[in-house]
């Protein structure tokens, strides 16, 4: 056929492009055969490949099923800003507290009506004694900045374990587990936060948290809650305050 071309184009007959075009256009036409040919025979391999990429990446037709929520807890903010910003507030109070490494001494709890921080006994005072160690001061300031932010009514619950104390100043652990409650809180009021807003309750050994024939369970009941009580009630005004003097003024030396 070739050469019948080549004798009409030198008869005159066909222009000498026309040739050249069609080889083109066949040479074309044989390439996106080709292509769609190739295309179609590593379909299978690239869906699989394409998976494999997904999964790796975390893209997943139902991701829904991969995610299991274990009895989540959220706040019960019902839209209220002050409530939201008291439990972001709280998070990041207790990221801090993670990051110096007091996660083992002070434990934050959200609860349905409020915030608890729960601090042992041990990281506060010394055995058998109700004047505050030097250590906790800073993370009492950090709570109070928080209890100053919000006006909220605190709770302040002093516990021990069972072992019976019998000293001149605490005849009891009842004794001790209010003067401990009432120290943290005359710190509070030292610290800025009004003492109209302040109960302080000391509960002995009768309200445990764990068992007191072990070493661990007493260990656990020796301790001061702090209770953030989220409710709308109104505060409490006039000026016949339990603790009239500061214990701190001023900064500390």
């Amino acid at each position: 056929m070739r050469s019948r071309r080549r004798d009409l184009i030198i008869r005159g007959k066909v222009d000498g492009w026309v040739m050249t075009y069609a080889d083109m256009m066949s040479l074309l036409l044989t390439f996106f055969i080709l292509i769609v040919s190739f295309s179609s025979l590593q379909q299978a391999k690239f869906k699989q490949a394409a998976q494999s990429l997904q999964e790796a990446f975390g893209i997943l037709q139902h991701p829904e099923s991969m995610i299991e929520f274990r009895n989540p807890v959220y706040p019960d903010i019902r839209d209220n800003s002050a409530d939201a910003e008291v439990f972001y507030e709280m998070k990041e109070l207790e990221q801090v507290i993670k990051e110096n490494g007091l996660d083992q001494e002070v434990e934050v709890q959200l609860q349905d009506n409020g915030v608890l921080f729960r601090i042992q006994a041990p990281f506060l005072f010394s055995s058998g004694q109700a004047v505050l160690l030097d250590e906790p001061r800073k993370v009492l300031g950090e709570l109070s900045l928080l209890f100053i932010k919000f006006p909220y009514q605190i709770r302040v619950e002093g516990h021990t374990d069972s072992l019976p104390i019998n000293s001149i100043r605490f005849p009891s652990n009842w004794e001790l587990s209010a003067a401990r409650a009432v120290t943290v809180a005359r710190y509070f009021q030292g610290l800025g936060l009004p003492p109209e807003r302040i109960a302080a309750t000391g509960y002995g050994e009768y309200n445990p948290i764990a068992d007191n024939g072990t070493v661990q369970g007493r260990e656990k009941n020796r301790r001061v809650e702090i209770f953030l009580q989220l409710d709308k009630r109104e505060l409490p005004r006039g000026s016949e305050l339990p603790f009239a003097v500061p214990l701190f003024k001023g900064k500390e030396s």
